[in-house]
Order: structure tokens, then sequence, then C-alpha cells
């Protein structure tokens, strides 16, 4: 077929789009082609159709390949089109910064495609985005922990040997464990950490966990245990013990894990079991639980064992205690402190409410409620709906429940 043959301003205008379109982000070319006629819109259609088919750039003459760039403005949802001209951008044109944003493009069109995932990894690394690399790999490794086929084979070999690599370059040796994966300090003051989270220690948490919540993982979960100084540099809060990101990891300091026999119980059970239960609870509600529900239920799978006799002399008073949303916002403000009691009073009133949803309507009740939001339902319509009570009855239940406990 000819060549789009233009003159006057109609040349100059498509030259300024494809100059504009080489600049501007994959998500902003959509508007940038607003000013093509009906016939050069079908010309671009024609010119990239193989790489819209799914075949690669290479595949089209050199001269129309810069019409991918408008190609994307005119199909916003083609999976094809971003996640080839990505590669090409990337693998054949080193252009990682181009890539990366058209990559992220497909990947919101097929978030789980493998193929892009790895590409994405692949520029992060040219580009020594550390973080976002581990996260590209992690979540491919989440996707295909269960498929042990010919077709994953290598992709499966690739994933362990660039985690392998990561964990090395960051100073870590990565173990692969039934139930979790660790990642410990290379460290010669830190060898005993690994052989502290034993299979069998650890199914201990992720048995308690699962079967509280009655939700299990479709993959393992990673256990970062960092050294003093690199968790400083990380922790998202100046008094964090450990932190979890989502469903796919925890943080956790070395100096939570001192040596001990192994044949006894692991002395950080607790904190294990707090970030485990926020792994989880992002699974079972898709992150869309409330802080105070989250931390509450965290609170009460580390102290599980305790007795409310136990947990008396932590009972508030009448005027220190705050409703549901008040104690939302107290979450978020704790966070620029120093910690102190103020921390200390946020995390026991939310194990508080988490105890009192427990204790009077069940286990079934948090799971139910996590259920609702992974729905997409709100808090207070969950509440409704599972324990039939507003936010409001709730609170002042909750209230009279406090009270009663501390009398005993």
């Amino acid at each position: 077929m000819p060549e789009l043959r233009l003159a006057g301003t109609g040349l100059r205008l498509l030259l300024t789009v494809i100059l504009l379109l080489f600049i501007m982000p994959a998500g902003m070319a959509e508007q940038a082609t607003m000013g093509l006629s009906p016939e050069q819109i079908e010309e671009i259609s024609q010119k990239v159709e193989p790489v819209l088919k799914g075949k690669p750039v290479t595949d089209i003459p050199e001269e129309d390949r810069a019409k991918l760039f408008l190609a994307e403005g005119l199909f916003p949802e083609s999976f094809d089109l971003f996640y080839r001209h990505a590669e090409y951008l990337a693998l054949e044109k080193r252009s990682f910064t181009e890539a990366v944003p058209r990559i992220k493009k497909a990947l919101e069109i097929k978030p789980k495609d493998l193929a892009a995932l790895e590409l994405l990894a692949t520029c992060c690394k040219e580009l020594k985005e550390t973080a976002e690399e581990v996260s590209c790999w992690e979540t491919i490794r989440h996707l295909i922990e269960d498929d042990d086929s010919e077709a994953t084979r290598e992709l499966r070999e690739r994933v362990t040997l660039n985690l392998g690599r990561m964990a090395a370059e960051n100073e870590m040796v990565m173990r692969q464990g039934h139930r979790f994966i660790i990642y410990t300090p290379v460290s010669s003051d830190y060898f005993h950490v690994d052989k502290e989270l034993t299979d069998e220690r650890l199914e201990e948490v992720f048995a308690q966990v699962t079967g509280d919540l009655e939700c299990f993982p479709a993959f393992r979960t990673s256990i970062i245990v960092l050294d003093p100084v690199k968790f400083n540099e990380v922790k998202p809060t100046s008094w964090a013990g450990g932190f979890a990101q989502g469903g796919r990891s925890m943080t956790l300091k070395t100096e939570s894990f001192p040596q001990t026999d192994p044949e006894s119980r692991l002395p950080a059970r607790k904190i294990l079991l707090h970030e485990f239960t926020h792994n989880i609870v992002a699974i079972a509600a898709d992150n869309r639980c409330p802080t105070w529900l989250n931390e509450g239920l965290a609170v009460f799978a580390e102290n599980k064992d305790d007795s409310f006799t136990e947990f008396k002399p932590q009972i508030p008073s009448p005027d220190s205690l705050m409703t549901l949303e008040q104690l939302e916002k107290e979450f978020a403000d704790i966070r620029q402190i120093e910690g102190g009691p103020r921390v200390a009073a946020a995390y026991n009133l939310a194990g508080l409410y988490a105890r009192f949803l427990i204790q009077n309507h069940t286990m079934t009740a948090p799971r139910l409620i996590l259920n609702e939001l992974k729905n997409r339902q709100p808090f207070e319509k969950a509440l409704q709906q599972v324990c039939t009570l507003t936010v409001d009855a709730f609170e002042k239940k909750f209230r009279n429940w406090v009270h009663e406990l501390a009398n005993q």
C-alpha cells in the first residue's frame, strides 16, 4: 500500500502528534490522536495491524514503526500493541524508560501476563529499580507457584535464579521453605537466624492464622530479615518492629531472632503471627480492610493464648475509648510520632475491638466481613450484614463489654 501523503497543515499536525507521542506517557496518547482525520486513522490502523494481532514489531517495515505511538491513542485497550511495542523499545532500542510505562499499561489490561511481568523485571534491572524488579519476580513466582508443567519449567528456573541473584546483590541468602521463602543476611553474625526459622516452627504460625481466617494463600509468603541498619532504612515508622507488604511478604529485623534451641517454641512467634495475619488479611479482603480491624486481628492473633484476666491490666479507661472512626484516624496519626504510650494504646484498643467482635460473633464474623470487603462492600454494610448491627450499636455494645471486663 502506498505511503500516506500529506501536505501543509496536515503534515505539520501529524509530525507534531508523533513528536508528542515520543515524549509523553503511554496513557496520554489517546488525547493526542483526537486531531487525526478518518483517513489518517485508517492508514495507521493498516500499518500496525500485525502488531495489533500479536506479531513482533520487527515484522512491520521500519518506516512504519513510529506509527505505533499514534496507534496507542487509537487502541488504548490493545494488550498486544502495548506489550509488543514495549518489547521492541526495550530489547531492540534499549529504551527502557520508554518501555516501562507501556508494559505497565499492558499489565493494566492483563495483570497476570507472565511475559509482560518478566519484561518489566528486565527493564527494572537495567534501570536499577531494585524494589520493583523484586516485586515483578515475586509476582511471577506467586503466579506459577503450583505450576510444575514443562511449559513453565524454564520460567521457574529464571525466577529462582534472579531472586537468588538479587538476594546475593543485597547480601542476603534465600532459602525456599515449605510454607515460606526466607531471606536472611549473609553476615556470619546472623547465620543462626535461618536456623531459627525452621519449617516446623513456621508451620505453627501458618496453621493458626490460615485456620482462624480460613484463607490459604496460593503462594509462599516471603520472610525478609534485615540487619539493624538496613531495617532502619526501610521501616515505615520510627517504632515499627516489623511490617507486611500486602499478601506477599513481611520484613523483620534480626534482633527479633535470638539464638535458641530449635526444639523450643520460636521466641519471635508473636511478631510472625502479627505480620502474617496482615498478609492473610490483605488476601482475604483484597487490601480493603480498615486499619483498625487489620491491626486488631493481628493483635488478637499474637495474644491468642492470653486469657482475659491477663489482658485486664490493659483495659482502657472509659474516657480514652475511641470510636472506630477515631481509631482509624489515630492509626494514621501515630505513623508520624516516635512511639510510646499512644502507639501502644491504639494497638491495644484495636485488639480489644477484635476480641469483642470474635467473642460475641465467633471467628466467623471477621471472615465474613473480610469477604464482604473483598466484594467491594463498605465496612458499615458488611458489619450490618454479618452482625446485624450498625456501627453506632456495635460501638455501644463494645463500651458496655469493656466496662464489664474492667469490673471482673
